[in-house]
């Protein structure tokens, strides 16, 4: 209340010496910017600069301003602009009384108006919808049915078309051609079914699994499963199911926060608000949905194609580089950039089970880091068991005799070229293990198809951790990669 105060040049009203005058807000919608307008060079305020002021949020324009003491949305009405100023003003205004008269006489010529279409009505007319003459002005979804007793149909022709927000119906036959102007918001004239449905309009426009896939890369069990983690929340105007879609769009997409808010017609920052708290929720939510499987689970699904050398394989590691936006500080570029990306990159070590599930993932470091940190920092080494056969490639020579040490696991790498020609026994075995290894790389492909993945930007790099947690997550919730 504290801040009630007119804005009117001269206009001593305040919220503490009136009790019966309201006070109006500035018309502040997209669509309402003429208005606006309007209303601000009514009020003719200027500021020290001699520009036309401009108001606030809070800026208010008290009742006494309007002839009926509040402001009309008919652009008739003399109520429509501000029109009663103090005398400083010097305008000349026109009598209130003949305004508010002549504004009446308008409105009882569309009174008659519409009285005269149903009183023109050609009486061959079997059935008529009256809904759509009687209430030529409905907000709500409006459909007509006619019906006509014509003996030679080459006379008869019905037409019905649609200009921006009007729908006009024309219907031609001997000796009769009427025309009749609708509201259109949200009709339709004919069809039973809604006009706009090949619109979107959020989840409800996703008719088949096809079409959510091409969105979010999920199917419809995914989509619910991961719809069950979510709450209703007054705190959105959206519904979870939408907020849960705006946020795997982005995912998969990777498209900006201003294309998702012109997609779902809200702001940028509710857009970017809704992601961030879905994103911290699934994250908490699907913490477990990436785990070290037992011995006896990795052997009891082992595929064919490990059974012949591979039989104690407990895992194939690989680190991964995703390209990130340039840092802001010379310490960031300096951990950030990768000699071998020749750009700067986030970096993580990925654990894939022989039958493809990513069993393991650490959290994302700089593209200086080498695979050999990653892995001793992450904590990799500390799963592994007796007996573990791990196959790597040509990056983690530093870290088999750790693995032999420690854990008494067995690292499996093809071999390293020295002599400038690999003996017989040294390109049998490079075969053999790119042969099984190819399944890390499959999940890599699979990995990043999100498109948020394809160049991290920025205002991510505080939540990059989670976000690689819920790609990896959603990779786990496809198909397998192994059919079999």
């Amino acid at each position: 209340m504290s801040n009630r105060i007119c804005c009117v040049v001269n206009c001593s009203n305040t919220y503490k010496n009136t009790s019966n005058v309201k006070f109006f807000r500035f018309p502040n919608r997209p669509y309402e910017r003429e208005l606006k307008n309007q209303w601000i060079r009514a009020i003719n305020r200027l500021d020290d600069n001699g520009k036309l002021w401009q108001p606030i949020n809070s800026s208010l324009v008290c009742g006494d301003h309007f002839v009926n003491n509040k402001p009309s949305k008919h652009p008739q009405s003399p109520d429509y602009i501000p029109s009663i100023f103090p005398k400083a003003y010097k305008k000349k205004t026109q009598n209130n009384q003949q305004r508010e008269a002549r504004y009446k006489r308008v409105l009882n010529r569309q009174d008659r108006t519409n009285k005269q279409y149903q009183d023109e009505l050609p009486e061959n007319l079997n059935e008529l919808s009256e809904s759509v003459f009687h209430n030529r002005n409905l907000t709500w979804d409006v459909s007509t049915q006619v019906a006509f007793d014509v003996t030679d149909s080459g006379f008869f022709n019905f037409e019905c078309s649609f200009d921006n927000n009007n729908a006009m119906t024309q219907i031609s036959g001997p000796s009769l051609v009427k025309y009749c102007n609708i509201q259109k918001i949200d009709q339709s004239c004919g069809p039973d079914y809604p006009l706009f449905d090949r619109y979107f309009h959020g989840f409800i426009s996703i008719k088949n699994e096809q079409h959510l896939k091409d969105l979010t890369g999920t199917t419809f069990q995914v989509f619910y499963l991961l719809l069950s983690f979510l709450s209703d929340s007054s705190y959105y105007s959206f519904d979870k199911e939408n907020r849960l879609l705006m946020f795997l769009i982005k995912i998969k997409l990777g498209i900006t926060y201003s294309a998702i808010s012109s997609i779902f017609n809200c702001s940028r920052q509710t857009t970017t608000r809704i992601f961030y708290n879905t994103l911290h929720i699934l994250a908490i939510k699907t913490k477990e949905f990436i785990f070290w499987p037992s011995k006896y689970t990795v052997r009891e699904t082992l595929p064919e194609a490990f059974k012949k050398n591979y039989q104690n394989c407990r895992c194939i590691i690989d680190c991964t580089e995703i390209k990130t936006e340039q840092p802001n500080t010379i310490e960031q570029r300096v951990y950030m950039y990768s000699r071998y990306k020749s750009s700067y990159t986030i970096k993580v070590l990925v654990a894939v089970t022989p039958n493809g599930m990513i069993c393991f993932l650490s959290n994302c470091y700089g593209g200086r880091a080498s695979d050999t940190f990653i892995t001793n920092d992450s904590g990799f080494l500390s799963k592994l068991e007796p007996g573990d056969v791990v196959l790597a490639d040509k990056g983690f020579p530093s870290i088999k005799t750790q693995c032999e040490t420690n854990s008494n696991s067995i690292l499996v790498m093809p071999p390293i070229l020295h002599n400038g020609r690999f003996t017989e026994h040294e390109v049998i075995e490079t075969y053999s293990v790119a042969s099984v290894r190819i399944h890390v790389e499959r999940v890599f492909a699979r990995l990043k198809t999100y498109g948020i993945l394809n160049k991290i930007t920025m205002d991510l790099m505080p939540s990059i951790d989670n976000i690689m947690h819920t790609c990896c997550v959603l990779t786990n919730l496809q198909n397998p990669i192994i059919k079999e």
